[in-house]
């Protein structure tokens, strides 16, 4: 009993992993043989690749109506200085292939990816669609050089769907799922059908390969959004700075102006009726996240589509700061600066250049007119000084003055004592008075001097006396009066200083009151 056991455990045991390890090997094997097979007559397919994809933006379609080229569709890495074009190419072993046929049509954008009544024309194009063929064993790549977009009118649109549907350009079999009016008409993308032709006749249909969408230029809804100008482009950190920005053509309840900066973004203040025929746009810039900036801050500014998400490219604006200058040292500074005399000085230091006038012009004080004289005076020089002549200025004293009709008396009285006596003692003591007057003085007359003033005749003519103040008449008048006095009573000039002397009345003050 006891060695059946292990007999029967060791037969049992090694029947059952004998059957366990043939079952288990052969279906993996056929399995691990067919994946291999299938992976590799799938990697043995060629591909057709787009390596070069249209440029998206910057394409205007153009009606057939226009009459002129509807251009050519560029390359996505195009630039204003390199062009490039689509292209596509077939990837993978091309062996026993002789011939590739790739057609291309215009499908719409979003699924279902239906046939679009838009049109191909350029060079290989028929019908609406472009037909190419070339040998994969000379050039496996093929660029599109002509081809354009020819839009159709919203009323032709099915007439130019049942052409599609007639030659049968239905790459996604999507057949007549949507009506007509809800096409996109200012988006389109291609479709390329590619058809493989082997040595032995077979062909081979490869499966359809879209290219990016391509947006119509012209189109408000889809065109490129791009900032031509803004008439502001600095502003308080606060806000509310209208601003003017020209730009290309926006729908007015399709956009959004943005300021940016890093993480913060923040919409500027403005309603659809502030968008002027679709190209200018009056707003007010938003509030900076930081209102108590010390220095300015430049942001980025840039339009939005709100249906795509569609942005254009940033224009830069600075947001300057609320009080820049809180201590207001800079405007201190700038007040000492501004600060200069504008009143020219009264007085003017010898040497020293006069500052030039002001445009403030202000009344002068009046002054006293002098009285008229009809000839100059010459003013008795001093020692080694030769004589010059004096304007006859008017000059200002605090003697009291004579009144014109006293004046006039003492005048007529001189005269009348000259001519009765030319020699007397009068004449001398005059002619000695104005030889001791200073050179200064207004005691001068023109055409004397002491030695020849003894010698003027009776018919000389009369002096100018109109510069003689009052005590300098007293002394001539009492000078007269003593000569005369001793001339007639004998007196001897030692007695003269006993003579009591008589004053000539002049005006004063007391006589006005």
């Amino acid at each position: 009993m006891a060695s059946l056991h292990p007999s029967r455990g060791g037969k049992g045991t090694t029947s059952r992993r004998g059957r366990g390890s043939t079952i288990s090997r052969g279906p993996r094997t056929e399995l691990m043989s067919t994946g291999t097979e299938m992976l590799e007559q799938f990697l043995a397919k060629p591909q057709l690749v787009v390596v070069e994809q249209p440029k998206e933006r910057g394409m205007r379609f153009r009606y057939e109506c226009e009459g002129r080229s509807a251009g050519s569709i560029l390359g996505a890495s195009s630039t204003e200085v390199n062009k490039t074009l689509p292209a596509i190419e077939l990837q993978g072993p091309t062996e026993g292939i002789t011939r590739v046929s790739v057609t291309v049509s215009l499908v719409t954008k979003d699924l279902p990816y239906r046939p679009h009544p838009h049109c191909l024309v350029g060079k290989d194009c028929t019908d609406g669609i472009c037909v190419i063929h070339f040998n994969p064993q000379s050039s496996r790549r093929h660029v599109f050089s002509n081809l354009g977009i020819q839009c159709i009118r919203r009323k032709e649109v099915e007439a130019s769907l049942q052409k599609r549907r007639e030659i049968n350009i239905d790459p996604f079999s999507t057949g007549n799922t949507k009506g007509a009016e809800d096409l996109d008409l200012n988006t389109v993308r291609l479709c390329f059908q590619c058809e493989l032709q082997r040595e032995d006749g077979e062909r081979v249909h490869l499966a359809p390969v879209l290219s990016n969408p391509i947006y119509d230029k012209k189109a408000t809804t889809t065109s490129e959004l791009k900032i031509n100008r803004l008439n502001v482009v600095r502003g308080p950190c606060t806000g509310k700075t209208e601003i003017y920005m020209l730009c290309d053509k926006v729908q007015k309840d399709d956009i959004e102006i943005i300021f940016s900066l890093g993480k913060w973004q923040a919409k500027a203040e403005f309603a659809q009726t502030d968008v002027h025929r679709q190209i200018a746009i009056v707003f007010k810039s938003p509030p900076f996240e930081e209102q108590d900036i010390t220095e300015e801050k430049e942001v980025d500014v840039f339009l939005r589509r709100l249906s795509d998400r569609m942005e254009s490219e940033p224009v830069k604006f600075t947001y300057l700061p609320y009080n820049s200058d809180p201590y207001e040292v800079n405007r201190k500074r700038k007040i000492k600066k501004d600060v200069v005399f504008t009143d020219r000085c009264s007085v003017t230091a010898p040497g020293m250049v006069a500052q030039p006038g002001t445009s403030q012009q202000f009344d002068q004080f009046p002054l006293p007119q002098p009285l008229p004289s009809a000839d100059p005076i010459i003013i008795p020089p001093q020692e080694d000084q030769a004589p010059y002549p004096c304007e006859d200025n008017f000059q200002e004293d605090y003697c009291p003055s004579l009144s014109p009709e006293d004046m006039n008396t003492i005048l007529s009285s001189i005269s009348y004592v000259l001519e009765q006596n030319p020699n007397s003692d009068f004449s001398n003591a005059l002619g000695q008075l104005i030889a001791e007057t200073d050179s200064n003085s207004n005691f001068a007359v023109e055409g004397t001097d002491a030695q020849n003033f003894n010698h003027m005749g009776v018919n000389t003519a009369p002096m100018n006396f109109t510069f003689y103040n009052d005590v300098q008449f007293n002394n001539m008048v009492t000078n007269q009066s003593l000569h005369a006095e001793l001339d007639g009573s004998g007196f001897q000039p030692q007695e003269l200083e006993t003579l009591s002397l008589t004053q000539v009345k002049t005006e004063s003050e007391n006589d006005h009151i």
